[in-house]
């Protein structure tokens, strides 16, 4: 079990574990006031428990689906917002189901708000275990270009898609999605102030607003958390 501020979290099951890629993209997702709201790749739910808080604070009671294809995984998740104390279960929705068939259904939804910690490895040395391979290798599950045309196709004029990447594979991603949307935030995260960017968050909508960059560390030279890392997980860590 996690222990976040606000609520606990099982993922022993899930395909994914509960990490600093996950709390980081939820903890830089601005949710204004969107009231639906789509996790793809969802694992144990843990993006859309941390918005689906943001969402709370704002008094909107959404509604969030978390799509993942490992049964486990969402068995997990519902098990979790069964026992979610801030907003009401009908508001959370886990549904094991492979984007491609979601997008494709006859009665999809659009939704305001769509996110994901999606597999990025497409070449690399695949590990023996299936739930890694499904959570962070995209061969046979999902490539970037099939995120974006499905992604395109579940969100409306005004919504918004974030999403998470190391470095490299955003660049990939970005060839793609450019051609589609306008980047409108991107955050460059380095592990420490002495090492490289390993993660980037960006942000994509239909309309050309200008970009926001950022860019921060975790921790600095002496290897405690930076100010600005504990300012932007403080809603959800008990580690500040």
């Amino acid at each position: 079990m996690f222990h976040f501020k606000q609520f606990d979290l099982a993922h022993e099951r899930s395909t994914l574990k509960i990490g600093t890629d996950a709390v980081l993209l939820a903890a830089l997702t601005q949710v204004e006031t969107a009231k639906s709201v789509l996790d793809i790749g969802c694992g144990c739910g843990v993006i859309a428990f941390c918005l689906a808080q943001k969402l709370a604070e704002n008094q909107i009671v959404p509604n969030i689906i978390g799509i993942d294809v490992d049964a486990d995984s969402i068995t997990e998740a519902r098990e979790n917002a069964a026992r979610f104390p801030l907003l009401p279960n009908s508001s959370l929705r886990f549904e094991q189901i492979s984007l491609q068939d979601f997008a494709n259904q006859d009665n999809a939804c659009r939704f305001d708000l769509i996110v994901s910690n999606p597999p990025y490895f497409h070449s690399d040395l695949k590990p023996q275990d299936k739930s890694k391979l499904q959570s962070k290798h995209g061969d046979g599950q999902l490539t970037f270009l099939e995120l974006v045309d499905c992604v395109d196709m579940l969100m409306p004029s005004e919504g918004r898609f974030s999403l998470i990447l190391p470095p490299t594979e955003m660049d990939e991603f970005h060839q793609i999605a450019q051609h589609k949307w306008h980047c409108v935030k991107s955050v460059c995260i380095q592990p420490t102030e002495k090492k490289s960017v390993f993660r980037v968050v960006r942000e994509y909508s239909r309309k050309n607003f200008p970009i926001e960059e950022s860019h921060f560390s975790i921790r600095n030279a002496a290897l405690e958390y930076t100010s600005e890392y504990l300012s932007l997980v403080r809603p959800y860590l008990t580690i500040c």
